[in-house]
């Protein structure tokens, strides 16, 4: 008898887990075991046996999408992210933090299931234009404006950015606004820079 898939659904829409149940019915490779609406939730029911974990982008709890890759990749599971968004910070940021594969959601349950079985097997699960986003390379920056991004974007204020790298708050804002602009040129404005933390390596501190 061939391997049961066993996965778990991690989805604001409690409708979501249900239609996957009927959708995956007719494989007889993969089977619907768990399902939360948040990470925490998951993870505290101690329900973590899933060999892939279905995650939906933006949970209404408003966790980050990276954190929540990252704790479900430290299970062991391999964690398909799925959205109905194909932004290239997302994909990045969620590859980088450990997932096997992004997929925008739509009724191809055929893909679907292609892509558990894929992630299962240890390969990555991207279409080809996802993977080209993934290898474009983010707009260039600055030594100061990578370190005003690391401190700004992992928490700290905007006084205790300045305070940290010695340079003062309009300084700051000059430079979030420089990286603003970088992005803006790209046809990829960006409301929050604190989003953008994920797309560059660490920096290494003044």
């Amino acid at each position: 008898m061939a391997e049961v898939i066993r996965v778990a659904v991690v989805d604001n829409d409690k409708l979501v887990p249900a239609g996957l149940r009927v959708l995956l019915g007719d494989t007889t490779d993969i089977t619907v075991t768990h399902v939360a609406t948040t990470v925490a939730g998951y993870l505290a029911a101690d329900e973590t046996g899933a060999d892939v974990v279905l995650l939906d982008l933006q949970l209404e709890d408003g966790t980050d999408p990276a954190t929540n890759v990252a704790a479900l990749h430290a299970t062991g599971a391999a964690v398909l992210v799925i959205s109905v968004h194909g932004d290239r910070r997302h994909v990045r940021a969620t590859i980088r933090a450990g997932a096997s594969g992004y997929l925008i959601k739509d009724d191809d349950i055929d893909k679907l299931a292609e892509a558990i079985r894929t992630v299962h097997t240890g390969q990555l699960a991207l279409t080809t234009e996802l993977m080209t986003l993934i290898n474009d390379d983010p707009p260039e920056l600055s030594t100061q404006e990578l370190h005003v991004l690391y401190l700004y974007g992992t928490g700290s204020t905007l006084a205790a950015t300045a305070r940290r790298l010695g340079i003062a708050i309009p300084t700051v804002r000059s430079y979030l606004d420089r990286i603003r602009a970088k992005w803006a040129a790209t046809d990829e404005p960006v409301d929050d820079v604190r989003a953008l933390v994920h797309e560059y390596p660490h920096p290494d501190h003044p």
